[in-house]
């Protein structure tokens, strides 16, 4: 282990942080963590993620990583940036082929040439449509002539053939109303669900899923209190007697510290969270809040 290491392995306990925890603030991977610790790089992806890595870890832990950086140069690797290839590949280009320009000397004159060919092609069809349309026009004058005339003497259909028609005779039949049909209710969601997912040394992590938001209530004679939500900030580290409320509807991660778990009791939204260790003082109980909605 190195120097850098170990202070920074002593800060993290000084914090009460396990490995996982400080995955959980640092998004950073237990093993690398752990490689830091103990000064062995050699899983890392490269020199930049092992000082960034370091960085980090020194942030969570309230550690200036540029004071780190220079005291312990010796222990963190340096970058060193890679060759890039001064030479590049050129290519020669070609001048146009004799052949090639004689070819597009050759173009306006095709052009030329098959624009003219198409204003005949066009006044043909159009002189050809045209007479056609007078060779129809006596055709259908002639058609017209031999038809009938209409006979006026016609009698008109009386009253009663229309009182007595089979349309008179319908009865308007009133359709019934169709009844829409209802959507299948969509089972509901319960307002609060908490899971614990296992227990490591003197913390117990818990899964907690809420629509409500999150009101933490501690009922104890007296023991000491301590908050700290993901980014690692305290906001609650103080003793206290009787009952305490805590809101933490805007928190997606916080961890609490019971300095003494006999005569305490925890609980969020009025349902009470049992300790993972009961013979453990102090302990510490960390929740990962999800909202379904």
């Amino acid at each position: 282990m190195t120097e850098l290491g170990s202070r920074l392995k002593e800060a993290r306990e000084s914090k009460g942080y396990s490995l996982e925890e400080l995955q959980g603030l640092t998004k950073i991977q237990k093993r690398y963590l752990q490689g830091i610790e103990e000064g062995d790089y050699s899983m890392m992806p490269g020199a930049f993620y092992v000082r960034a890595f370091i960085k980090q870890y020194a942030e969570a832990v309230g550690l200036d990583a540029e004071e780190l950086f220079e005291t312990y140069s010796k222990d963190i690797p340096s970058n060193h940036d890679d060759n890039v290839p001064s030479q590049l590949s050129r290519v020669k280009t070609r001048g146009p082929s004799k052949k090639s320009s004689a070819a597009f000397r050759f173009i306006p004159t095709a052009v030329m040439t098959i624009f003219v060919i198409g204003i005949f092609v066009l006044a043909y069809y159009l002189v050809q449509t045209f007479m056609a349309s007078d060779a129809q026009e006596p055709a259908e004058n002639e058609e017209v002539q031999q038809e009938e005339p209409v006979s006026l003497d016609q009698p008109e259909d009386s009253a009663e053939d229309q009182e007595n028609s089979p349309e008179s005779d319908s009865v308007d039949t009133a359709e019934e109303p169709v009844e829409a049909e209802q959507p299948p209710e969509e089972p509901e969601t319960p307002p609060l669900t908490i899971e614990s997912t296992g227990t490591e040394g003197e913390t117990t992590n818990f899964q907690v899923t809420s629509t409500e938001g999150l009101t933490v209530t501690i009922n104890t004679n007296t023991t000491w209190l301590g908050i700290t939500d993901q980014s690692g900030k305290q906001l609650v580290g103080e003793e206290i007697s009787g009952t305490y409320t805590f809101d933490a509807a805007e928190l997606d991660w916080f961890r609490l510290r019971i300095g003494s778990v006999p005569g305490t009791t925890v609980e969020i939204n009025g349902e009470q969270v049992e300790f993972g260790l009961t013979d453990v003082t102090p302990q510490n109980m960390v929740f990962q809040v999800q909202n379904p909605s």
